[in-house]
C-alpha cells in the first residue's frame, strides 16, 4: 500500500513538472515539427517606406520568421530610421531597420533625439546605403548642391534618418532648412515611390533617397525620365566623415543610372537591425540565427543588397557593447565576435 502511495506521488509530481514546462511563455526550444517557439504570437517589424530598399528586406524577413517560428504572425509597418527607433522605444514594434548613425544618436540623446533611448539593442549591421541627391537630366539649372537651395526638395519619409543625414551634409555647405525656405524653396516628405513620381511629373525638383547603390524608385522612372545625380564636393565629404555622425562617403558607380558615365561622390550611411532590449535572449538568438542562416532568400530576391550581408561586416558602425545578448551569443558562436 505504501509503495502504491509513493508511486502515485511520484507521477503526480512528474505531471506537475511537465505541465509547468509546457506553460512556459519564454522558451524558444524546437517543436516536434522542427519549428521554433516565440514568446509572443506577434512580431511587428519597422520597415522603410514603399519604394525604398528597406521594404523588400523586411518583407522577406517577415516571411522567414513566420516560416521558422511556430504560429508567429510577423508584420511590417512603414516607417523610417528615426521613427522606427522611437517606435521601438514605446513598444509599437519589436524589431526595426534603421541607420547606425541614428542608432548612435538615439542611445546618446543627440540629433533627432532629445533624450537617451535605453530600451534598444543592436542586432546586426547590414549594408552601406548611398545617399542620392537627384534631379532629371534635362534640368540644366541644377548641377551643384548650391543650385538646390531655392528648389522644391523631396526628403523621403518624415522621421526618416535620410533627412537627418541630408541636413548634416548641408551644414558643410552652410545651408540650413531655413535658408531653403528664405530662398523660396520647399520641403516635402513621403514614400520613395511617390517621391520619384513627383520628380517625374515635375511636382518636385530634387529627390533625396538612399540606395545600394541604386534607388529602386528612381530606376522605375528613368525609363521615360532619365535622372541626374548631383555630386558632393570631396572636401565636404571628408569633413563630415570625421565628425562622429556615423556618416562616411563613397562613389555611386558609373552606370547606376542611364547616361551616368562617371562615378559620383556622395555620403553614405549603414543600415542595421535593432531590437528591443527586453526581448528574451534565446528569442533574439534565434531571430539572429534565422536571418544569417537563410541568406539565400535575400540573395535570390535582392542580390545587389544581399551581397553586402556578411558576418565580416556585421559590426560595421556598431559598438559590440550595444549588441543584444542574444545576438552577441550567436556572433560568438559563429566566430564573428571574440
Amino acid at each position: 500500500m505504501r509503495k502504491m502511495f509513493l508511486t502515485t506521488i511520484f507521477f503526480v509530481c512528474l505531471f506537475l513538472i511537465l505541465a509547468a514546462c509546457g506553460d512556459s511563455k519564454t522558451t524558444t526550444s524546437d517543436h516536434e515539427d522542427g519549428k521554433l517557439k516565440a514568446p509572443d504570437q506577434f512580431l511587428q517589424i519597422g520597415s522603410g517606406p514603399m519604394g525604398s530598399g528597406w521594404y523588400p528586406i523586411t518583407t522577406i524577413l517577415s516571411e522567414l520568421y513566420m516560416d521558422h517560428f511556430d504560429g508567429l504572425k510577423a508584420s511590417q509597418l512603414e516607417g523610417g530610421s528615426t521613427a522606427n527607433l522611437k517606435s521601438l522605444d514605446v513598444g509599437d514594434i519589436q524589431l526595426g531597420i534603421n541607420y547606425t548613425s541614428d542608432f548612435s544618436d538615439a542611445i546618446n540623446g543627440t540629433g533627432s533625439f532629445d533624450d537617451k533611448i535605453v530600451s534598444i539593442a543592436a542586432m546586426a549591421s547590414l549594408y552601406p546605403v548611398y545617399q542620392t541627391i537627384a534631379t532629371l537630366q534635362d534640368r540644366q539649372d541644377i548641377e551643384t548642391i548650391e543650385d538646390i537651395v531655392d528648389k522644391h526638395i523631396f526628403l523621403g519619409p518624415k522621421g526618416g534618418g535620410g533627412s537627418v543625414a541630408f541636413w548634416r551634409m548641408m551644414e558643410e555647405y552652410g545651408i540650413t532648412e531655413k535658408d531653403v525656405e528664405k530662398a523660396g524653396g520647399k520641403i516635402s516628405y513621403g514614400n520613395y515611390s511617390d517621391g520619384a513620381s513627383m520628380l517625374a511629373d515635375g511636382n518636385v525638383d530634387v529627390f533625396v533617397g538612399g540606395g545600394a547603390p541604386a534607388v529602386t524608385s528612381l530606376q522605375e522612372i528613368e525609363l521615360t525620365n532619365p535622372v541626374k545625380v548631383i555630386p558632393i564636393d570631396q572636401d565636404k565629404l571628408d569633413r563630415i566623415s570625421q565628425k562622429g555622425y556615423g556618416i562616411s562617403n563613397d562613389k555611386i558607380p558609373a552606370g547606376t543610372y542611364k547616361g551616368m558615365e562617371e562615378d559620383v561622390p556622395t555620403y553614405t550611411t549603414v543600415s542595421m537591425l535593432t531590437v528591443r532590449k527586453d526581448l528574451d535572449e534565446e528569442y533574439v538568438y534565434n531571430l539572429t540565427k534565422v536571418f544569417w542562416e537563410n541568406l539565400e532568400e535575400f540573395e535570390k530576391q535582392l542580390p545587389e543588397r544581399a551581397k553586402h550581408f556578411t558576418l565580416n561586416s556585421v559590426l560595421d558602425g556598431i559598438d559590440p557593447e550595444t549588441l543584444h545578448p542574444g545576438a552577441k551569443k550567436y556572433y560568438e558562436e559563429a566566430g564573428a565576435l571574440k
